[in-house]
């Protein structure tokens, strides 16, 4: 069961949108110099997303430079600025840089709003929301959730408040809670940002017809070949792929194409399909294609799956190691000898000051290296945060199996399943361990349920699973 932190649309173009009213009609004007106070704009090296977007986002950048150069008192203007690297990060996939101009911008509009008018406090508001966006797409979900909760004292009727906590409850396991800002969400302002995380929490509460409902309706409220609704697409199609309707699920990865040409999670998921399919030269092609726009950890780790099933060895071992110093590059912490959130063997870090990567890590652990003390590590390091999240403990359970230790995995594997999920994920590794501790023939009915469910299902102990069948 893939954490779905990243289905979390509270971004690119909404954030977009709130520029395009600096736009204008006129060409392209030249940024000013950039300054202390006046970070520059990532220059793009790729080409991403529709025609004319970047164009269009790069004059809200020089407009509002040129605002600030003239009133640097002027916060809204400033608010708006932070949006900008905001969607840029999330379109590019370069976080780093974009982030971190906008939370400096973020703090400098905290620090320049104290006063208790009406004013200053929408802009407080305001601040903290787009923070916590940057918080929780950075994997730092108890700072969310203080920034969201913050953010709705200050302004209760804003939806876009309400999503942030939806996704900090989530990601932190205070499901209940989460359902109940889903709630106040859709309440205040039933739309696709709204719509997809009811889906979401539908799918981990085993409402899989109502997850796909809800993310459709996700779809339809949103305009076609934006990313936002792209994304919806994408998401979509992942439920009928997890769900065993691999076929629809290509057919919304194809339309996502369609709708926005060249989309970098589209083709991933497209490629994904492909490879299942063993249709392997489709599958790099496509993959390729979106590592080219935004190498994500990911992107080569569903790459290195498919080059391993068609039997290319080094360019498995080569995009095995490309996904792991992509997960360090998001870390943005430096070497040290530390147990907990190294990477491998290599002494690099797995969880940092830019992104938190514990669990990402200790699933690539599993997988790829089959290190089980360092994948363990990582798992606890999560655990300790968020000792609730059903996706850190499915994969404690898992680790835990694969190390041996059933009674404890089984602890884990008990709060994996507390939400109702019946993904297949949690299915295999519940049967794994049934079959472990002595009760083969609940072991093997679960198993058979995993993969009838999700017949491509793609786990590190899935194999271990089939042997059983």
């Amino acid at each position: 069961m893939k954490t779905s932190h990243t289905l979390l649309v509270l971004g690119a173009c909404a954030l977009f949108t709130a520029c395009t009213d600096l736009q204008g009609g006129d060409k392209l004007a030249a940024p000013p110099p950039a300054t202390s106070s006046l970070p520059a704009l990532p220059t793009r090296t790729t080409v991403v997303g529709l025609p004319g977007e970047a164009e269009q986002l790069r004059t809200s950048y020089s407009k509002l430079t040129q605002l600030l150069a003239k009133d640097p008192n002027d916060m809204k203007s400033w608010l708006k600025l932070s949006e900008v690297f905001i969607t840029e990060a999330r379109i590019t996939g370069n976080y780093g840089p974009n982030y971190d101009a906008a939370l400096d911008i973020l703090d400098r509009v905290l620090a320049s709003t104290a006063g208790t008018n009406k004013q200053d406090m929408d802009l407080q508001g305001e601040a903290l929301t787009l923070k916590a966006v940057i918080k929780l797409s950075q994997h730092k979900f108890d700072e969310a959730l203080v920034l969201g909760e913050k953010a709705v004292v200050l302004d209760p009727h804003r939806a876009f408040n309400y999503g942030v906590l939806v996704d900090a409850n989530v990601e932190l396991g205070n499901y209940a809670r989460a359902v109940e800002m889903s709630d106040k969400m859709v309440g205040t302002r039933p739309d696709l940002r709204s719509y997809s995380r009811v889906s979401y929490l539908r799918e981990i509460h085993g409402d899989v017809p109502g997850a796909m409902q809800a993310m459709d309706m996700a779809v339809k409220a949103g305009y076609p070949g934006s990313e936002e609704t792209s994304w919806c697409r994408v998401q979509l199609g992942g439920l009928h792929e997890r769900n065993g309707a691999i076929d629809v699920a290509k057919q919304h990865y194809q339309q996502a194409l369609a709708e926005r040409p060249d989309y970098p999670f589209a083709l991933a998921a497209l490629g994904r399909v492909e490879g299942k399919l063993k249709n392997y030269t489709e599958a790099e092609a496509h993959l390729n294609k979106a590592i080219a726009m935004m190498p994500d950890a990911h992107f080569y780790e569903t790459l290195a799956r498919v080059y391993k099933a068609h039997g290319k060895t080094e360019a498995y071992a080569e995009h095995v190691e490309k996904a792991e110093e992509a997960l360090i590059g998001l870390s943005g912490e430096p070497a040290h000898d530390h147990a907990v959130g190294t990477a491998h063997d290599h002494g690099k870090s797995g969880h940092g000051h830019s992104h938190e990567t514990g669990l990402e890590m200790a699933r690539y652990e599993l997988e790829f290296h089959n290190d089980l003390p360092n994948a363990l590590a990582n798992a606890e390091h999560e655990f300790e945060h968020r000792e609730n999240n059903i996706d850190v403990n499915a994969a404690m359970a898992a680790i835990l199996y694969a190390k041996g230790d059933a009674a404890t995995a089984t602890v884990h594997i008990d709060l994996a399943k507390r939400t109702g999920s019946t993904s297949a994920e949690l299915l295999l590794i519940e049967g794994l361990i049934a079959a472990k501790k002595g009760q083969a023939a609940q072991g093997k009915k679960l198993i058979a349920q995993a993969f009838a469910k999700d017949p491509y299902l793609q786990h590190p102990l899935a194999e271990e699973g089939k042997s059983i069948l």
